[in-house]
């Protein structure tokens, strides 16, 4: 397998990450706003800071994108009522704007390993999925 890593040189770990597979959808942020496309991709980790996920699709170190997470079972960690009991909201995609820090491509695969850091998250969903992320390194 053939690699080539691309950085902004700020790609220090501070959080442990945990394997997870879940679908998402990316959508670059870029002006001007009228062509933004949502593209499909899967994580493969997750940290409380940030993610890495596989595409086929290259972002850039430095792009801001926005990222809806199909994760199941994070939204059992909010701690709104309305939250838990509302059947929409129980399941919602994790969503989050991210700062893309590494890019790695697969020549073989023809795919990218994306690493990203969060930016910008609801405050109380930050807290559910640092709780959700909990329980699944005490499983792991």
């Amino acid at each position: 397998m053939t690699a080539k890593a691309m950085t902004t040189g700020k790609c220090r770990r501070e959080n442990p990450r945990v394997d997870r597979q879940a679908a998402l959808m990316v959508t670059k942020l870029q002006y001007p706003m009228t062509n933004l496309e949502a593209k499909p991709a899967v994580t493969k980790n997750l940290a409380e800071n940030g993610l890495c996920f596989t595409s086929e699709h290259l972002y850039e170190p430095g792009s801001i994108l926005q990222l809806s997470v199909d994760l199941k079972g994070w939204q059992h960690y909010l701690s709104n009522i309305i939250a838990i009991l509302d059947a929409g909201t129980a399941s919602r995609p994790l969503t989050a704007i991210a700062e893309v820090v590494w890019a790695q491509h697969f020549e073989d695969e023809g795919t990218y390993d994306i690493g990203v850091r969060f930016k910008d998250i609801y405050e109380d969903d930050l807290r559910a999925f640092k709780k959700y992320l909990e329980k699944l390194f005490k499983h792991s």
